[in-house]
C-alpha cells in the first residue's frame, strides 16, 4: 500500500463536505462584511441628500468597484474552496486510517499498526492508538500464556487424581502454580479500570 500519495481527495465525504461548507460559510460572512464596509459609504451617499456631484462620484465608484471586487471575491472563494479540500484531506486520511485500524482491533486483529504519511496531521493520535494496540497485545499475550499454564495445571491435576497419585504435597504444589498464574492475570487486569 502506497503511503506517500493518495489519489482520492474525498476520503470521508461527510466529514470533508461538512468542513468545506463551514469554510465556505465563513468566506461568505467575511465577504458580506467586506462588501458592506467597502460599498456602504458610497451607497449612503446615493440615498441621502448629498450634492449631485457627490452622488455621481459615488455611482462611478460603485460601478468601478463592482467590476473589480466581484471577480476578485469569486476567485478568492474558489481558491479557498479548493484549499479546503486539501486541508480536510490531510485530516480525513489519517482519521480514515485510525478508524480502519480500530475496526480491525474490534474484530480481534491486534497485529495492526496505524501508519501515516510524512506530512499527515494527527500523528499524535496515531501514536496513541498504536500504543493502545501494543498494550492490548501485551495484555492478551499475558492472558493467553496464563490460560495455557492453567490448562496444563488442570491436566496435571486430573492425571494425578485419575492415577490416585495426588498427595497433599503435590496438590499444594499445583495450587501454588495456579496462584502464581492468577497473580499474573491480576497484575495485567489492574491496568484496566472496568468500574463505571
Amino acid at each position: 500500500m502506497d503511503f506517500q500519495k493518495r489519489k482520492n481527495y474525498f476520503i470521508d465525504k461527510r466529514f470533508q463536505a461538512k468542513y468545506m461548507l463551514l469554510i465556505m460559510l465563513l468566506l461568505f460572512i467575511y465577504t458580506f462584511i467586506f462588501i458592506v464596509i467597502i460599498f456602504a459609504p458610497y451607497m449612503l451617499t446615493l440615498y441621502f441628500n448629498y450634492p449631485l456631484a457627490d452622488k455621481a462620484e459615488a455611482a462611478r465608484t460603485i460601478i468601478l468597484l463592482h467590476g473589480k471586487v466581484w471577480p476578485g471575491i469569486g476567485l478568492v472563494i474558489l481558491i479557498f474552496g479548493a484549499l479546503s479540500i486539501f486541508i480536510t484531506h490531510k485530516i480525513a486520511g489519517p482519521l480514515y486510517r485510525v478508524k480502519k485500524s480500530l475496526s480491525e482491533v474490534t474484530k480481534g486483529n491486534l497485529n495492526v499498526v496505524v501508519k501515516l504519511r510524512k506530512f499527515d496531521d494527527l500523528k499524535d493520535l496515531a501514536d496513541h492508538v498504536n500504543l493502545l494496540i501494543e498494550e492490548l497485545r501485551t495484555f492478551v499475550t499475558t492472558l493467553r500464556n496464563d490460560y495455557d499454564l492453567l490448562s496444563d495445571y488442570i491436566l496435571e491435576l486430573e492425571r494425578k487424581i485419575e492415577a490416585k497419585a495426588l498427595t497433599e504435597e503435590s496438590g499444594r504444589e499445583i495450587i501454588n502454580k495456579v496462584q502464581a498464574s492468577r497473580k499474573n492475570i491480576e497484575a495485567a487486569l489492574e491496568k484496566f479500570n472496568t468500574q463505571r
